[in-house]
């Protein structure tokens, strides 16, 4: 038997860090209870579906009654076959922690909660929250429930085709072959609730906090610098740009800041210089002081 240290030294991960990856284990655990509350109490009583290899198996127990949570692991089981020499193995145990932690929690969750009939709709749409909750918070620690996300990595790596194409291409199977077996109105509420849990997945990963990341084009650049210094106390950066149109050196300034601080960095810049030439863009997830910090697994 391989023992724990010389497992840790495997996947990079040093003694230190084992408080975090077992941080990450619980987290993953937690997303793996909420997909798994969400499966046994809104997908199933209302004959839903959702995407990846969690879809497959549901469509496999309406079809022939087969276990969701065998089936998960049964379908997986080439899968991390194919993945195990091929991607990051610290990627690869996080996931098969996710998959067998899903697996496991499915039969401990059926008939734990009861919940009062609700329209369809509603099914669908909040059945998609929690999905995005649930993956959102195994996705945000690394892991995954394996199945479609190992295979988008390999096809990452093999094919070059980007993790959101892959995604998007197994969902669209599954939803086809849904229609095989049942009414239409099952696929398009398939697809809200597979687009409701994409978008929440996203909000969970990047918070819901999104900063500002502000460029300036000014003449009177280093007065606006030493203003949002003083008042905002955030960092300025200068650029050396040189304008086409008139030949001429410009400086340019960019700041990041959170979205409540936007309004009194414009007034700032507006005061000092009207002229001034500022576009402002998301800035989805900013590591650094006064932000998040870095989230380091060694």
């Amino acid at each position: 038997m391989i023992d724990a240290v010389h497992y840790l030294h495997r996947l990079n991960i040093s003694p230190a860090g084992a408080k975090r990856a077992a941080g990450n284990l619980l987290m993953i655990s937690i997303g793996a209870f909420i997909v798994a509350l969400n499966i046994n109490t809104l997908v199933i009583p209302y004959h839903l579906i959702t995407g990846g290899i969690s879809g497959l198996a549901i469509i496999l127990k309406y079809v022939i009654n087969t276990p969701v949570y065998l089936m998960i692991l049964v379908l997986n089981i080439p899968i991390f076959w194919w993945g195990y020499r091929e991607i990051n193995q610290r990627f690869l145990f996080y996931s098969l922690a996710g998959t067998v932690a899903l697996s496991a929690l499915l039969p401990l969750t059926r008939n734990l909660i009861t919940v009062p009939q609700l329209d369809l709709v509603l099914a669908a749409i909040f059945s998609g929250v929690l999905n995005g909750v649930g993956f959102g918070l195994i996705f945000k620690f690394q892991g995954s429930t394996g199945g479609t996300d190992i295979i988008a990595v390999l096809m990452k790596k093999k094919k070059n085709l980007g993790l959101g194409e892959v995604t998007f291409y197994s969902n669209l199977i599954i939803i086809v072959i849904s229609l095989l077996f049942f009414p239409v109105e099952i696929g398009l509420y398939t697809i809200i609730s597979i687009f409701i849990t994409g978008k929440v997945v996203d909000s969970v990963i990047t918070g819901l906090n999104t900063n500002k990341s502000v460029i300036i084009i000014s003449e009177h650049a280093t007065h606006i610098a030493d203003q949002i210094i003083n008042e905002l106390h955030r960092g300025v950066t200068f650029f050396s740009g040189h304008g086409a149109y008139l030949k001429m050196h410009k400086s340019v300034l960019n700041c990041v800041i959170n979205r409540f601080e936007l309004a009194r960095l414009k007034e700032i810049v507006l005061h000092i210089d009207p002229n001034a030439f500022m576009y402002i863009s998301d800035a989805s997830e900013v590591l650094g002081k006064g932000f998040t910090g870095p989230n380091r697994q060694n």
